[in-house]
């Protein structure tokens, strides 16, 4: 299943994947690129998604208000409210990516990291319970899946 709501803008290059929920205002352009989001990925309101190289990764949950511009994202990973992801940056799996972080153009984050700031630093290793975070992060959102479906 697949949702997107009837106020989110899509464009016609996006490959989505199984149980995908895409929320009220967000916008995915493809004008310049295709853009591809994994399997039980949530893309929440106001989120905007434009540039070349897009790939989001599968159990992903982008925050309210996020920009991810020509980035790759790794599985597993949250991205906190109002984060902006340039171009070329690339998350690794199983990320947390802090409320307002600005991840610059071209940065690589590793796999296992808690990433806070402007510009973005690797703060420290993930714990369990930030894995347990991401984890119900995108459980929850695929528990809100309408029964409405692209």
């Amino acid at each position: 299943m697949i949702y997107i709501h009837p106020k989110a803008e899509i464009g016609d290059r996006v490959e989505l994947g199984d149980n995908v929920s895409i929320w009220a205002f967000a916008v995915i352009r493809t004008d310049e690129g295709a853009v591809k989001i994994g399997s039980n990925s949530n893309i929440q309101e106001h989120v905007v998604i434009h540039g070349m190289n897009v790939e989001i990764g599968e159990n992903v949950t982008i925050g309210h208000s996020a920009i991810i511009h020509g980035a790759r994202i790794g599985d597993n990973v949250l991205i906190g409210i109002n984060s902006i992801i340039l171009d070329g940056a690339e998350i690794g799996d199983w990320v947390i990516v802090a409320a307002g972080a600005v991840i610059p153009p071209g940065t690589k984050i590793p796999s296992n990291s808690l990433v806070m700031g402007v510009p973005g630093k690797v703060k420290r290793s993930l714990t369990d319970e930030d894995r347990r975070l991401i984890t119900s992060s995108y459980q929850e959102y695929l528990k809100r899946l309408p029964k409405i479906s692209r």
